[in-house]
């Protein structure tokens, strides 16, 4: 039986009353179990094929699979640098449904913490008139002394220095100019 057939099973069997007729969905939180177990089982493979420092997979509070970092450990930037470990644990990766991740376009308030805190660094490392960030995770750079663009050198030593804080998308908003 494949990982997708055994998958759908699961959560067939989930789905059920206790009079043993299938629900039109599965429970909640069956879903998110078989989903954190499935997120688990991909950890595992990780872990298995050389990657050993690969946190546990956990649930956000809104039902999303998440891997948070340990410590400054960077999971991701270490998983880029062995396609082979990707390629080994892929179709555990491809048997997650659509929904096992926060869209893209969404920060959870954990991100938007560490946000605060990557703007507090790079204003710390030489960019003072940085702003925090917006609720939708930008840095809205319209009426400071940045919105003109900022300077390439210290945006590169201010993004290397905070870089173990965020290393994920920073969206600016508010440049008339860019990088100078």
């Amino acid at each position: 039986m494949s990982r997708k057939a055994a998958l759908l099973a699961v959560l067939l069997v989930a789905g059920c009353h206790s009079g043993g007729s299938p629900t039109a969905t599965p429970s909640a939180s069956a879903n998110r179990q078989q989903l954190l177990a499935l997120g688990q089982q991909w950890v595992q493979c990780l872990r298995d094929k050389g990657l050993t420092r690969m946190p546990d997979a956990q649930l956000s509070q809104d039902g999303y699979l998440e891997f948070p970092a340990v410590g400054t450990f960077n999971w991701k930037d270490e998983l880029r640098k062995h396609q082979n470990i990707i390629t080994a644990c892929q179709s555990i990766e491809d048997s997650y449904p659509p929904n096992a991740f926060r869209p893209k376009n969404q920060f959870s308030a954990d991100d938007l913490r560490k946000l605060a805190e990557y703007a507090k660094c790079v204003r710390e490392h030489g960019l003072p008139a940085f702003p925090d960030p917006n609720a939708l995770g930008e840095f809205d750079l319209s009426g400071t002394s940045l919105a003109n663009g900022i300077p390439a050198k210290l945006h590169d030593q201010a993004d290397a220095a905070c870089h173990s804080v965020w290393s994920g998308e920073v969206r600016i908003a508010g440049v008339s100019g860019g990088k100078k």
